[in-house]
């Protein structure tokens, strides 16, 4: 069995056997590819283009591009959420784009945060986390785009993460401290920083 990562300096997503690590194929992407995502519905692995600002879709079974769309700017990290959506922040524009995988085309722009990088999801609750600059988190509802709560998180943030267990998200920050914040409850609060 294989697995695919996206390789920024190659302008490429490579696919490699996960038992043996050798390259299996290396398939063209946009301009720097970086995030990337496996959509499950559709059998496709997303490589959202940071020079290029779009994205490369490539079916996992024929491991050939089937769609390279236009995005609305510089793309940041992307989660699934299983039902056949991809989101995506959009760094430069401070917003979170929502993508339809079967019709593989954006079909929503919604405000988020500064600059947004991390993204992470809580697919039972629907809820995205945006880790942005001036020390935000964006809780933003999935089905919607409102903006539910923003609470204050480190300096910097990067990567984001959420714990299905516990429904704690996480931020890492580029200022040595991770942020956690209670999901369970609406208002948000950052248990520890």
């Amino acid at each position: 069995s294989s697995d695919l990562i996206s390789d920024g300096r190659g302008n490429a997503v490579v696919v490699f056997d996960r038992h043996t690590l050798k390259t299996v194929a290396s398939i063209p992407a946009g301009t720097n590819p970086d995030g990337i995502a496996y959509e499950p519905v559709t059998k496709t692995v997303w490589a959202f283009n940071g020079r290029s600002s779009n994205v490369t879709v490539i079916d996992t079974k024929t491991e050939k591009v089937v769609a390279t769309i236009t995005l609305p700017g510089k793309p940041e990290f992307p989660v699934a959420d299983g039902k056949g959506n991809v989101y995506d922040n959009i760094e430069d524009k401070n917003e979170i784009v929502r993508l339809d995988a079967a019709a593989k085309k954006v079909t929503a722009e919604w405000p988020a945060c500064d600059s947004p990088s991390g993204l992470a999801i809580d697919l039972a609750s629907r809820h995205l986390f945006s880790v942005c600059d001036g020390k935000k988190m964006a809780v933003v509802d999935a089905n919607t785009g409102k903006i539910l709560a923003t609470p204050e998180i480190g300096d910097g943030p990067d990567a984001a993460g959420f714990d299905t267990k516990d429904k704690l998200a996480f931020s890492s920050n580029g200022d040595g401290t991770l942020t956690v914040v209670d999901a369970s409850r609406q208002d948000f609060p950052v248990v520890q920083n």
